[in-house]
């Protein structure tokens, strides 16, 4: 007889899947989408059912390693643990010597536990963003708070217009939206530098230069204010107009489009969309590249902007699709109960933070997160990690930032640990459950934490505690139903909450005096350096989340793609080896070829890691965005040289 079991996929994806755990008498194991959640809807990527392959990889890391003279040593949990707290203890009159690096490898209420031990010690931790923080500040900027439409309402929109999103590789179920709002007569235009899957999506293209998003929509603007197209309701509830339209009127539309490389017919095709006198309504989605670039909050602010003027917000089958936050819905705020970190050093440009922070970092934690690979600058990144006394870190997998550890604490994986969590597109908490005890000697990271937290003689909550208190209240209705929805939750796999469907119905917005705020600034597009005319872009791969890539996969060179009718192609020998270089060095890569990509980019898929060669962000310059302090990675220039 086969046993089903309800989980969820608890990967950093907006996705946040509900699965079905199959096992057959013979023991076979398989993973498919849950049929009765409200936007699995049976349906889960790729990348979703490789869990069940992670878990049972020869390459896991299922028992605590010390590395002594150079090599790593498996260690009971007691000697590891133990070793740990030892180190800890020792810096407790310094806790600003103690790092904390805390990412989203994994997400839900119990993910948090990491975070109150660190904060109860008053250690350093990060801030700012390697993923969407620029993106979520413009829309706090614009709206006051961040919402959205719920994704169902993409079906009743009269026009899509896709500001980045490559459909074929990141959301299976956004993908499956657009599918079907296609088949219903909704049009589809997707801007894009191209070399995406988007083709196959899209009713009309509108290729762009990267990173310029927001000169294309300040023309739109600039044309739709022109002619009196813009919606007299949403300016009446704008604050900061009559400055916005002095700095619209001061741009011309010739400039506007030379600065994104697009033509009048592109304009004009957005024009008659956006301000459509026959009143459809127009969704917006953005992907998050778009505000991967020094003005990536001006490219979002600016694209809301123009939904707004347009009168798209607030509306049936309009809005703008961006992200939400995933803990809206639950409450993880019972770590930031142990206090506050005594200082927090900047992500994105970690590697030249640890080496010119003061005092020093002696300890560091590093869980969720191979940030080592991940983040900008990767071998300053190593040369610092190199210089700190002792590192932790919690992880399945011999990763770059796993390897530089002086103790690697083996953690559970998806399906491996009980969770609760919330999803950044889709407004439906999920339960996960603990379908398969870990692996060997793995544990839960909050067991984990918990145990560490004993040997200190912190105190440290109790699971039952935070499992009572998992939803949020405001989300569920009212809190009679609260306890019922926890028992709901862990017999269904899933609960839905009471947001709304139309995110700022009426424009009434989250500031103070409830109106919208527009830009006050357009930011100039610097030109690329000499010798460097390429925009980078480490985008998204099709099949592996970030870095989580078998290394077996990992063999041989990585693929650049490029435009072959690219100019900068003159000169180069294609029969020779090929590099990829950038200011900071250069890495061998195999030419490929995109027709419809923009003649000035080029295209490597993230995630690969610098000890099989694949990783290009050590490339990558520590850049930070006008806004949420999160790495420019986009902006990064760079050229092929033989």
């Amino acid at each position: 007889m086969t046993m089903k079991q309800i989980s969820s996929c608890t990967l950093d994806c907006q996705d946040t899947c509900s699965t079905i755990i199959k096992t057959d008498d013979d023991g076979r194991v398989s993973i498919s989408g849950n049929p009765d959640h409200p936007f699995t809807r049976g349906v889960i990527c790729a990348k979703g059912k490789r869990a069940l392959q992670r878990r049972t990889s020869p390459h896991r890391i299922t028992t605590p390693l010390i590395k002594r003279a150079g090599s790593f040593e498996p260690v009971s949990w007691d000697a590891a643990l133990d070793l740990v707290a030892k180190k800890i203890k020792a810096l407790r009159h310094e806790p600003a010597a103690m790092l904390h690096v805390r990412n989203y490898g994994y997400r839900g209420v119990f993910a948090e536990g990491s975070n109150y031990l660190f904060n109860l010690l008053g250690a350093s931790a990060t801030r700012g963003s390697l993923c969407d923080e620029a993106g979520c500040t413009a829309f706090i900027e614009d709206f006051g708070a961040l919402e959205m439409n719920a994704p169902e309402e993409l079906l009743n929109a009269g026009h899509i217009v896709n500001w980045g999103k490559d459909f074929s590789r990141s959301s299976i179920h956004l993908a499956g939206l657009v599918k079907n709002a296609r088949k219903k007569g909704c049009g589809i235009t997707t801007i894009s530098p191209g070399g995406d899957g988007n083709r196959a999506y899209s009713d009309h293209l509108i290729r762009i230069r990267p990173g310029t998003d927001r000169f294309l929509a300040a023309a739109v603007i600039k044309a739709m204010l022109e002619q009196g197209l813009a919606s007299p309701r949403a300016m009446d509830r704008a604050s900061g107009l009559a400055d916005f339209m002095a700095l619209i009127n001061g741009q011309t539309l010739d400039g506007l489009l030379t600065a994104c490389d697009c033509k009048r017919p592109d304009l004009d095709h957005l024009l008659n969309i956006y301000a459509d006198p026959g009143g459809i309504p127009v969704a917006s989605i953005m992907g998050w590249g778009i505000q991967r670039y020094l003005f990536g909050g001006e490219n979002v602010r600016y694209i809301n902007a123009l939904a707004f003027l347009s009168g798209q917000v607030g509306i049936r089958g309009g809005g703008i699709y961006f992200n939400i936050p995933s803990s809206r819905s639950i409450n993880t705020g019972w770590a930031g109960k142990a206090g506050s970190p005594c200082r927090a050093l900047l992500l994105p440009r970690i590697g030249l933070e640890l080496l010119e922070a003061d005092p020093g970092i002696k300890l560091l934690l590093a869980d969720g997160t191979n940030f080592v690979n991940q983040a900008p600058d990767s071998k300053t990144i190593q040369q610092a990690m190199e210089k700190i006394d002792f590192k932790v870190v919690v992880d399945a997998f011999m990763t770059d930032t796993a390897r530089l550890a002086d103790v690697i604490l083996p953690c559970a994986l998806d399906h491996e640990r009980e969770e609760i969590l919330g999803s950044c597109f889709h407004t439906v908490v999920n339960y996960s459950a603990p379908v398969f005890p870990p692996a060997g000697d793995a544990r839960c990271d909050f067991e984990i934490m918990a145990g560490l937290a004993d040997r200190l003689a912190l105190p440290f909550p109790n699971r039952e505690d935070i499992l009572a208190d998992a939803l949020d209240i405001n989300a569920i209705g009212n809190a009679q139903n609260h306890e019922n929805s926890i028992a709901e939750l862990r017999e269904t796999g899933f609960i839905k909450t009471a947001h709304p469907d139309i995110a700022w119905e009426g424009l009434r917005f989250a500031h103070g005096d409830g109106n919208y705020r527009l830009p006050d600034t357009l930011g100039e597009e610097a030109p690329p350096p000499d010798g460097f005319p390429l925009h980078l872009l480490s985008l998204v791969n099709r099949d592996f989340l970030h870095s989580q890539i078998p290394e077996e996969k990992q063999q041989g060179l990585p693929n650049v793609w490029i435009n072959p009718d690219s100019p900068v192609l003159a000169g180069l020998d294609r029969t020779a080896p090929i590099f990829l270089a950038t200011p900071l060095g250069r890495m061998p890569v195999k030419l490929c070829f995109l027709d419809d990509l923009h003649p000035f980019s080029l295209i490597i898929r993230r995630g690969g890691w610098m000890m099989h060669g694949q990783c290009a962000n050590h490339l990558i310059g520590p850049k930070i965005s006008d806004m949420g302090e999160t790495a420019a990675y986009y902006s990064q220039y760079a050229r092929l040289e033989n």
